[in-house]
């Protein structure tokens, strides 16, 4: 790759570094409160709220992991993966957004937990779920700091532990001095670049190949095309499985459970602006997960066709698709363009990572030490706990960088199902079904928790996906999001209808009274 091209290249990532960072300095002025610094005041605009939304489900995996496993294996992820969770946004604000935005001022809530313990009541069902989010989020992290390493590391020649904890630091320092204000003001700077990095590789995916048909017939002529194209073969076996897990379970109602996305609902200013944010979601992400998407068929293409190296072969990982593309193609023919892409990319793991560190902070910091053990902080105090709680979770963060990871498409889905299995049942039977319990809900979280990650680091990530599908025939989320669902129901019908306040607001219930003792002098 020319000198030149690095430079060039370079100059556009740093640039786009210094902006991000001032950006967050900036937003500290408006941060006063616990309130301000975790939901903005609720005072933010719906669209800007959707487009980070948008890029929280984007991230790393979508616009890095996703190419290059669709290289490897075939494009057949793309419909099964990014179509229903477009759907997911709509079905998260027919489910849940009236209730979580509406009775967020009333009951404080700030947090998935929060809305999860304002419904069941009691200290449990706070804790198993915050617990989830934190391995959900070891998980996800890892995709995005991954991304981010072998990018930095590959454009600006430095070790990947060193790329990688660059970028995790840069989203840690913005959101932790500027909380939700900046995050949301940065992000719509993010997704801008993200929309902009996904026209640009459209348009050069088509000027490269002649368009979508031939680029696919081509494929499919080539030595290994015929399996490549076909999906079940690609899959090795397991494409209905994968199908079955993702597109009905954990894409599109598993959305519901992702607290990087819908914790994004309790800043919006106007609760009838709601169906904005879904409708702004969905677009957003249908235009820019199917275009890095694409570029994972258009570098197949180019290899078959001797224009590229044989990636996984030359590289030892289908997750250098991208970086092959942006550095050392695009470095050479139009850096310029190149460097947007490279900036588009990061700018999808930031939308992600600024949620992760303030989500698992506040998890530590709010939902457990907080509200479990220490209710009578004052603001200030919750304030200077949520700062330190986030610092403490993006050093954990730049640590597991230091660990060699999976491929970045499956470690982002481990903690998309971890957070699906986890939430999405109790937040989804919490609007839907009058039959809840307290004990039911604090089940059921636990269930889907343990579930979860008990198949995944037991049997998944030692067999691998495939393997464990044939083995399983569903997903680790899928199992914990089912099994969630029926010992909700079935503890519910057993136990003492005990539950939390927001309960009887949302199905239209008057609360039952306090029973009144008198005692009786003889």
């Amino acid at each position: 790759m020319p000198e030149m091209g690095i430079i060039i290249e370079g100059i556009i990532i740093v640039i786009w570094i210094l902006l991000i960072i001032g950006l967050g300095i900036y937003s500290k002025k408006y941060i006063k409160s616990s309130g301000e610094f975790m939901v903005g005041g609720r005072a933010i605009p719906v669209w800007m709220l959707g487009f980070w939304s948008a890029g929280a489900s984007v991230s790393a995996w979508a616009f890095f992991g996703l190419p290059g496993a669709i290289y490897a294996f075939g494009p057949w992820q793309h419909w099964a993966l990014c179509i229903p969770m477009m759907a997911g946004f709509p079905i998260t604000v027919l489910f849940l957004g009236r209730w979580m935005r509406i009775a967020a001022k009333k009951y404080d809530l700030m947090t998935m937990p929060d809305f999860l313990a304002a419904v069941y009541g009691g200290k449990l069902i706070r804790i198993f779920a915050a617990i989830g989010i934190v391995i959900g989020c070891v998980f996800y992290a890892t995709a995005q700091f991954k991304a981010l390493g072998i990018l930095l590391s590959t454009i600006l020649g430095i070790p990947y532990v060193a790329g990688a904890a660059i970028g995790i630091a840069i989203s840690a320092i913005y959101i932790i001095i500027g909380g939700f204000i900046a995050g949301a003001i940065i992000n719509v700077l993010n997704v801008s670049m993200m929309i902009l990095a996904s026209l640009i590789a459209v348009a050069l995916g088509y000027i490269w190949t002649g368009g979508f048909a031939n680029m696919y017939a081509t494929i499919a002529m080539a030595s290994g095309g015929v399996s490549w194209t076909n999906q079940d073969v690609a899959a090795g076996g397991a494409a209905w499985s994968l199908w079955i897990s993702w597109a009905f379970f954990l894409s599109s109602f598993g959305l519901a459970g992702q607290p990087q996305i819908v914790q994004k609902l309790y800043g919006i200013k106007k609760p009838s602006t709601l169906w904005l944010w879904g409708l702004l979601g969905a677009i957003v992400f249908g235009i820019t997960c199917p275009a890095y998407c694409y570029l994972g068929v258009v570098t197949k293409y180019l290899t078959v066709t001797g224009q590229a190296p044989n990636i996984v072969a030359v590289y030892g990982s289908p997750d250098y698709v991208i970086a092959w593309l942006t550095v050392y193609k695009l470095g050479a023919e139009a850096p310029v363009l190149g460097g947007l892409l490279i900036a588009g990319v990061i700018a999808a793991a930031w939308s992600t990572v600024d949620g992760f560190v303030m989500m698992g902070g506040a998890a530590l910091a709010r939902d457990i030490v907080n509200k479990c053990f220490r209710p009578n902080w004052t603001d200030k105090q919750l304030l200077r706990a949520l700062r330190i709680g986030m610092l403490i979770v993006g050093v954990l963060m730049v640590i597991e960088t230091m660990f060699p990871a999976e491929l970045i498409t499956w470690l982002a889905a481990i903690g998309w199902a971890q957070f699906a299995a986890t939430l999405t049942p109790a937040l989804l039977l919490a609007t839907t079904w009058k039959g809840i319990t307290k004990w039911g809900g604090t089940a059921g979280v636990l269930v889907g928790l343990v579930v979860s990650a008990g198949l995944t680091l037991l049997y998944r990530i030692p067999m691998g996906t495939v393997r464990f599908l044939k083995m399983f025939y569903l997903d680790a989320g899928a199992w914990g999001m089912i099994l969630g669902f029926i010992t909700i129901v079935i503890v519910s019908l057993v136990t003492k209808k005990e539950r939390g306040p927001l309960y009887y607001d949302i199905h239209g219930i008057a609360p039952p009274q306090p029973v009144q003792q008198t005692i009786t002098q003889k």
